[in-house]
């Protein structure tokens, strides 16, 4: 049996920071090697008792300088006329602390029911705000993509993350709370429909 964290690191390789020091990551997912909702269940349990352990990383202690890739889970749901659809996937994420710039990926989406959703959502725009907030600091970026279900429904989401940050005693963790809209074609039995959805990645370096 593979192992989810170090299939994580293997995406973690994905990640490029360009040269001219902003950060960009790929935008399709990585395929066949999937995780399984288990899978990600695992990455979750490994990853979170340290996340929730440690305590905000105070911003003296947060790099001026270098770069560092993160990997990690995210979890939540799409909320819609309909009703709600919770989902979780993974996530990889570039930080360059140089030059405050912040990118990074979500797929490999799953439902709860364990049926898979292909696409991705991406980072964009992404920045360390070292002025947001006294004590620490902050990560905001635009996040956007498409998702397809099995059914072949599609879903554009678009959000943002406005409050993500550190956590232990050099980030060794990141939280990155996004939400947003979503819009989705849900057939024509069913037409458009238009409603919120609310993801958190834990990732760590």
């Amino acid at each position: 049996m593979r192992h989810p964290i170090r299939f994580l690191a293997s995406l973690s390789a994905l990640v490029v920071v360009a040269a001219c020091g902003g950060t960009t990551v790929p935008t399709t997912p990585v395929d066949p090697d999937r995780l399984s909702l288990r899978e990600i269940k695992r990455v979750e349990s490994e990853i979170r008792p340290g996340y929730d352990a440690a305590r905000v990383t105070p911003k003296a202690q947060v790099p001026v300088s270098g770069q560092a890739t993160y990997a990690g889970y995210v979890a939540g749901d799409m909320s819609l006329p309909t009703g709600n659809t919770d989902v979780a996937g993974v996530m990889v994420m570039g930080v360059d602390f140089t030059n405050n710039r912040v990118g990074g990926t979500v797929g490999n989406f799953v439902t709860s029911r364990n049926e898979e959703m292909d696409g991705t959502l991406s980072l964009r725009n992404g920045v360390l705000d070292r002025r947001l907030n006294s004590s620490q600091v902050t990560i905001r970026s635009d996040v956007d993509g498409r998702l397809v279900d099995e059914s072949g429904d599609t879903y554009v989401l678009d959000g943002a993350i406005t409050r993500g940050g550190f956590k232990g005693s050099s980030g060794q963790y990141v939280g990155v709370p996004m939400t947003g809209s979503v819009v989705t074609d849900a057939g024509v039995s069913r037409g458009t429909q238009r409603g919120t959805f609310g993801l958190t990645g834990i990732l760590e370096r």
